[in-house]
C-alpha cells in the first residue's frame, strides 16, 4: 500500500486504532505540494504522479490508461503531470491511450512498443466490430483479462469472431492474461514470427 503524507509528518497511525503506529509494510511518499484530493484521499492525478516515479512505466501506463478510459483524468491534466517529469521517462508515459480497455491489452501495447512495433488500439472492423490491437494492416492481436472467459456462449462468440476476422484476410493471434503476465516470451516469439512472415500486411 502506498500512503502520502505532508512534508513534515514523522509517523502514520494504524487506520483502526491511532495509538499504534502503520506496519512497516507500507510505502509512504512525503509530499510538500498540497494535494488537489480530500483530506483523507489524493486525486486521481496526484496519485499517477506518484506512481509515475516510483512504478514502472508500463504499470503507470496502465494504470493511466484505465483512468482516461473511465474518464477519471484528462489527457491536459496528465500532460501537467509529465511536465517536470526527466525527458526520458516523459517520453515513455506520454504514450498513453484512452482507447484501451484492460490492463492486459495496455500491457502488451507498452511491451510491443518498447520492441519497436507500433499498434493500433481498438480498431473497428466490420462485420466484425472492436479488436483489441491491430499491427500494420491485418495482425490482429486479442488479449483475455483476468477473469478468463468460462462461459461457453463467449468462447463460442470469441472463436467465431476468429473465424470471421480469418475470412476478411486477417491473422488472429489471441493470448490469455496468464501469457501475458506470465509466459511473455511466448507471446513475443508468436509475435514475432507473425510478422516476420508477413502476416501484418495484405
Amino acid at each position: 500500500m502506498h500512503v502520502e503524507v505532508a512534508e513534515h509528518a514523522s509517523r502514520l497511525r494504524d487506520s483502526y486504532d491511532y495509538r499504534r503506529r502503520q506496519s512497516g509494510d507500507s510505502i509512504v511518499h512525503w509530499n510538500g505540494q498540497p494535494s488537489s484530493g480530500s483530506d483523507v484521499a489524493v486525486s486521481v492525478a496526484d496519485a499517477l504522479r506518484q506512481m509515475a516515479l516510483c512504478a514502472s512505466p508500463e504499470r503507470t501506463i496502465a494504470a493511466v490508461d484505465s483512468a482516461l478510459h473511465r474518464k477519471q483524468l484528462t489527457m491536459i491534466e496528465w500532460s501537467a503531470v509529465l511536465a517536470p517529469l526527466p525527458l526520458k521517462l516523459r517520453g515513455m508515459l506520454s504514450r498513453v491511450d484512452s482507447k484501451s480497455e484492460s490492463i492486459t491489452e495496455s500491457v502488451v501495447r507498452t511491451r510491443l512498443a518498447m520492441l519497436g512495433i507500433e499498434t493500433r488500439t481498438q480498431v473497428a472492423i466490420r462485420g466484425v466490430g472492436f479488436v483489441d490491437l491491430v499491427i500494420g494492416t491485418a495482425l490482429v492481436i486479442e488479449v483475455d483479462g483476468k477473469k478468463y472467459h468460462t462461459d461457453e456462449g463467449q468462447f463460442e462468440k470469441d472463436r467465431r469472431r476468429d473465424a470471421r476476422l480469418s475470412a476478411l484476410g486477417y491473422r488472429v493471434l489471441r493470448f490469455s492474461y496468464r501469457q501475458v503476465f506470465e509466459r511473455w516470451s511466448e507471446v513475443r516469439a508468436a509475435i514475432l514470427a507473425a510478422i516476420a512472415r508477413g502476416d501484418s500486411t495484405r
